[in-house]
């Protein structure tokens, strides 16, 4: 039982956003509900993100003064510095506004993050694995027309990602599916 039930539902609610807007992540946490979805970069998602991290920092201010342990303490501090940071990065040139792998990372981790563990039987995680595939046009329409410049070097780590994410896509499905520990998860 917690002493700090308003923090307690505001750090849901700062989990349920950060999962949403980072599905990728959330993938590679163990949290599933998102495993069909690649972030959404638009403006308008960008926007939504942006939303989110002010109205959960303005939520953050208003709480009741309740007696936080020394772990809540700590989360409150972590997901405080994580919004403010993200506040910043959100209206910012650089990340998804300058930052190609922001793209092709997401792609590319994407795929692999439904791959890396058995969390769900395979026909699961590969039909989640086809629709994150179907939204890679779209992530790479919201890229075109969001980085409008970038350091050479970032330009050749997307290239680079994406050329590897083309091999997975040339062959490491089938690597993957002759894995006996793929095969004896079926």
């Amino acid at each position: 039982m917690t002493n700090a039930p308003a923090f307690t539902a505001w750090l849901d609610d700062f989990f349920a956003s950060y999962y949403r807007h980072r599905p990728v992540n959330a993938t590679f946490i163990g949290v599933h509900a998102h495993d069909e979805r690649l972030p959404d970069y638009s403006e308008h998602g960008l926007g939504d993100a942006l939303a989110d991290a002010d109205t959960l920092l303005a939520r953050l201010r208003n709480l009741p003064n309740e007696e936080l342990s020394a772990a809540e303490a700590i989360d409150r501090k972590l997901a405080q510095g994580f919004l403010d940071i993200q506040r910043w990065e959100l209206r910012s040139r650089h990340f998804q506004r300058g930052n190609p792998c922001a793209y092709t990372g997401e792609a590319a981790f994407g795929i692999i993050s439904l791959l890396r563990r058995p969390f769900a039987p395979v026909d699961q995680r590969l039909e989640a694995a086809r629709a994150r595939l179907a939204a890679i046009p779209a992530l790479l329409m919201q890229a075109q027309a969001n980085v409008r410049a970038a350091p050479p070097a970032w330009a050749e780590k997307a290239i680079d990602e994406c050329n590897g994410l083309l091999k997975l896509l040339r062959g490491g499905f089938d690597l993957f599916l002759r894995d006996p520990a793929v095969r004896g998860y079926f």
